[in-house]
């Protein structure tokens, strides 16, 4: 099952709000109280997770008119959630056939969608119609629609920012304790010691598939299941140890970061468990997680964001973040990442509306949680979408075009590292923001910084600002003679001769008196540099050797 829109209207801050979800992963940011959790609240208002949740008092998630109509709007009109959802004939049978018995007729392909209308009334009655593939359905068989949805665990709902479980009760309270007599305890002892033998026989498959899981994030841990002292009702819940190098530790005595991950990859691991099993009544949950890069250090949520969105794709289950780190954005999508606003209205915070984020403002997601300006992204557009986990950054589309041409050339020493993608930043400038440099940095697994030689005194002390040492993390290319200070100085001498000379009005008119003479020269000479260079056919390897220092320390850092 996949949520393709959600339409909100007079629910608390969202007086008309329509959200559109796109692939299997969708981030959605803004600033606080700008109307994220509201959103996932109307989400999970039909989408519950009844088999986790037992509550003893009034859900977050539930619905009454009085507290939830938004408060400026005049009148008496109806808090209504208007879902679209996709329903596929393989991975949902259990949706897809039921859904298929109230349609009368067969349902043509292989995916259905299905629209779903709640009203809420003043009275807190709730009007429900359905639609299947367009089709309106009559008002018993919207309502056992509405029935099937709520009652099955169709969202898998994890809060970062919730330290407690809310089997024990509203908020992770504990509702009630039982208490045992000492021979009592000694019974439960021993029957609990069998119990935990057998548990760790059936288990083998659960926690070979939760390994396999944690096997995405670069520390490694083995998973092992036991029964957590004291518990012994009919549900019967796991405590997860963690072994790092050979030490067992309980997951409640990990760092919060680790906790708030393996409960993550937990609910994701049930979720796929769901959808791979062969049963006609299976329905494919979605997984919505609040704030999943809580507790973790920028480099682990750069990490654990590219983990999340490679699972939401590679399992095909639908992934809803909200989130106030870069590192959690799509950055494969433009489209799945939602922005959340709140207008104001005479200074005050009033209805969310959907900041529009398209191929122009692709960036607007990025620089409202970094707070920068939007023009300071343009440079990296690039450099944000690659796929690759080792980057090499240089200057300008030129560099990139010198460097995948040598190693065109498969000379020994002047081959790049396998999986490597080079980047243009377009631009010395781009580097001095040390904020947007160091996420660009933290993004990847490993980043190589180029510059031009006669940028390194303003450069170089920006690179020691976040950390980054030269010959591992940066370098300057060019050498050190006027003129020579960038990547045609490390061109064969014979190349920049031949064309100086076929160029001469161009190599006059670097020293015209308008920088805008002088920066078109540069250019045009760069280009027909690039051009001699690619078609000389008589480039030996020790015509490179300018270029040896730099692929010393490209296939040092990157390799």
């Amino acid at each position: 099952m996949k949520l393709e829109n959600v339409a909100v209207s007079n629910y608390r801050t969202l007086q008309d709000v329509s959200v559109t979800f796109r692939g299997f992963y969708t981030a959605i940011s803004g600033q606080n109280n700008a109307g994220k959790t509201t959103l996932i609240r109307a989400i999970r208002n039909t989408f519950k997770d009844n088999m986790r949740e037992i509550v003893f008092f009034r859900r977050d998630s539930e619905v009454t008119y009085r507290d939830d109509k938004t408060q400026w709007v005049s009148g008496t009109p109806d808090i209504s959630f208007d879902y679209v959802i996709s329903v596929d004939r393989s991975d949902d049978p259990g949706l897809f056939l039921f859904l298929e018995k109230f349609n009368e007729q067969p349902l043509p392909g292989s995916t259905s969608h299905l629209r779903l209308l709640l009203s809420y009334q003043p009275s807190d009655d709730v009007a429900c119609t359905a639609w299947i593939d367009g089709r309106e359905q009559s008002s018993f068989a919207s309502k056992e629609i509405l029935q099937k949805l709520t009652s099955s665990n169709l969202a898998f709902m994890h809060d970062s920012a919730d330290r407690g479980f809310t089997i024990y009760g509203s908020r992770g309270r504990h509702v009630q304790e039982l208490m045992f007599s000492p021979d009592e305890m000694k019974q439960i002892a021993n029957e609990q010691r069998r119990v935990q033998s057998k548990i760790k026989q059936i288990s083998k498959g659960h926690r070979a598939e939760l390994s396999a899981l944690l096997g995405h994030l670069e520390d490694k841990y083995e998973v092992d299941f036991t029964i957590p002292d004291g518990a012994f009702s009919g549900t019967l819940p796991f405590s997860i140890n963690l072994r790092d190098k050979n030490v067992d530790v309980p997951l409640n005595d990990w760092g919060s970061g680790t906790k708030n991950r393996t409960h993550i990859m937990m609910s994701i691991l049930q979720a796929n468990r769901i959808r791979s099993k062969d049963d006609e009544n299976k329905i494919t949950p979605i997984i919505i997680i609040e704030e999943p890069e809580s507790f973790l250090h920028p480099s682990a949520q750069a990490e654990f964001g590219r983990v999340l969105m490679d699972l939401a794709n590679e399992l095909r289950i639908q992934t809803i973040v909200t989130t106030h780190s870069p590192y959690m954005l799509c950055q494969d999508s433009i489209a799945s990442n939602v922005l959340l606003n709140r207008k104001l209205t005479r200074g005050r915070a009033k209805e969310t509306e959907v900041v529009a984020v398209s191929e122009e403002t692709w960036m607007e997601p990025f620089s409202e949680i970094l707070g920068l300006d939007n023009a300071e992204f343009d440079p990296w557009r690039g450099v944000l979408h690659s796929s690759k986990q080792r980057v090499l950054l240089v200057e300008g589309d030129i560099d990139r075009k010198y460097l995948e041409h040598i190693h065109s050339l498969e000379f020994e020493g002047f081959v790049l590292p396998d999986g490597l993608d080079i980047v243009p930043y377009e631009g010395k400038d781009a580097l001095k923001n040390t904020i947007l440099l160091k996420f660009i940095i933290e993004k990847f697994k490993r980043v190589l910084v180029t510059f031009d030689l006669d940028a390194k005194p303003e450069l170089e002390r920006v690179m020691q600002q976040i950390g980054l040492e030269e010959g591992t993390h940066f370098v300057a290319v060019g050498v050190d003679r006027s003129g020579k200070q960038c990547i045609e100085g490390l061109i064969p001498e014979r190349v920049l001769s031949k064309v100086h000379g076929q160029n001469t009005d161009l190599v006059m008119q670097l020293s015209a008196q308008e920088s805008r003479d002088r920066k078109s020269a540069k250019s045009a000479l760069k280009q027909k540099i690039l051009a001699e260079f690619k078609s000389d056919r008589s480039i030996a390897i020790e015509d490179l050797r300018g270029f040896a220092p730099m692929f010393r320390v490209i296939g040092k850092a990157l390799g």
